[in-house]
């Protein structure tokens, strides 16, 4: 369990690390900056410092000599596939539930939720606690994120996120927020929010999935409930493979230097409880598996290198195996329900 002084789960810090070393930041320099390991950001027990983005954000401002790079970290940050946190609430009902679901997912305030939503027929506005979130790099980036994983229901004519208000003074060589959208910015207000039109949270989501939904909600109670089928060391295992699932480097080894014990003993201890490294990668495939099926957008091609294959055969004797027939008649089975 975080402590008071820890707002950002490993996974959000994990995700901002890789962001910016897509944008050429080093991967030496960053985590120097840290103090911290790549094995010790993949820790799905972790948290850490909110000034830990900060550092980041500083450190690959100078990497790239740029100062305003918050938006450019978060459009990479932006939920893509089921091993994103926060992928699922894009199938919401709402934009208000798309949002809230999002911020959620993305560990943030450790015991506090450091954000909080308002309807008003003045307009909608999405607050952010600053006794919980201090850093104005991290609001930044937050508010970027939103205002991204908002776009699929704004038109050229329409921007539901109508201004920002933040609590601290303009940073030095601030641009703006969305640049190309014209978001009016004030600073040094007694508030930090972002303001929306009225009934925006209230939009119908044109992406809404309830059969998504439903088995998202499944896996997670299947997840966080510790259910007989899966104990506890599994568990942590299950939900550390199924944030990497499309990343390299899954093995048994690397979750073993991640979670800090020997692979012989993190080996004998699965074991113990009657499961196996591969069996629960196995199963984290499957269900994730019927999820993209469920959203029925990609291909199997794409289903199949998000899985983390390295070719699509390798995913089609995997899927036979686990049903006796090819995933395309899955899929089809699935768009078709």
């Amino acid at each position: 369990m975080p402590s008071s002084n820890e707002q950002v789960s490993a996974q959000f810090l994990f995700r901002t690390y890789l962001s910016c070393h897509a944008l050429h930041a080093r991967k030496p320099v960053l985590l120097s900056a840290l103090k911290l390991t790549e094995p010790e950001l993949r820790d799905p027990r972790r948290w850490f410092n909110h000034h830990d983005i900060g550092k980041m954000i500083r450190v690959t401002q100078q990497e790239l000599g740029r100062d305003d790079i918050q938006e450019d970290i978060a459009r990479n940050m932006v939920p893509a596939g089921f091993s994103d946190a926060g992928y699922s609430a894009f199938f919401e009902h709402e934009l208000g539930e798309v949002l809230e679901s999002t911020l959620m997912a993305q560990g943030l305030g450790g015991l506090n939720p450091p954000y909080r939503f308002q309807r008003s027929i003045r307009g909608d506005r999405l607050f952010l606690n600053r006794d919980n979130l201090k850093s104005p790099n991290l609001i930044h980036l937050l508010f970027s994120l939103i205002c991204q994983s908002a776009l699929p229901w704004e038109t050229e004519r329409l921007n539901w996120v109508r201004a920002a208000h933040f609590g601290h003074s303009r940073p030095v060589g601030f641009q703006g927020l969305m640049r190309g959208k014209s978001i009016p910015c004030h600073f040094e207000r007694p508030a930090t929010y972002l303001e929306f039109l009225p009934g925006a949270f209230s939009i119908t989501n044109p992406l809404q999935n309830s059969d998504l939904q439903i088995a998202t909600r499944r896996q997670n109670r299947f997840l966080y409930d510790h259910s007989p089928g899966l104990q506890p060391l599994a568990n942590l295992i299950y939900t550390y493979l199924l944030r990497l699932l499309d990343k390299p480097g899954l093995s048994l080894d690397a979750a073993a230097r991640t979670l800090g014990i020997a692979e012989r003993t993190l080996r004998r201890k699965l074991v113990a409880e009657g499961l196996s490294f591969r069996s629960i990668l196995e199963r984290v495939r499957r269900d994730t598996c019927k999820l993209y099926f469920l959203e029925g957008r990609r291909s199997l091609a794409e289903i199949s290198t998000k899985l983390g294959y390295s070719e699509l055969s390798a995913f089609t004797r995997a899927y036979s195996s686990w049903y006796g027939y090819p995933p395309s008649r899955g899929r089809t089975a699935a768009i078709a329900a």
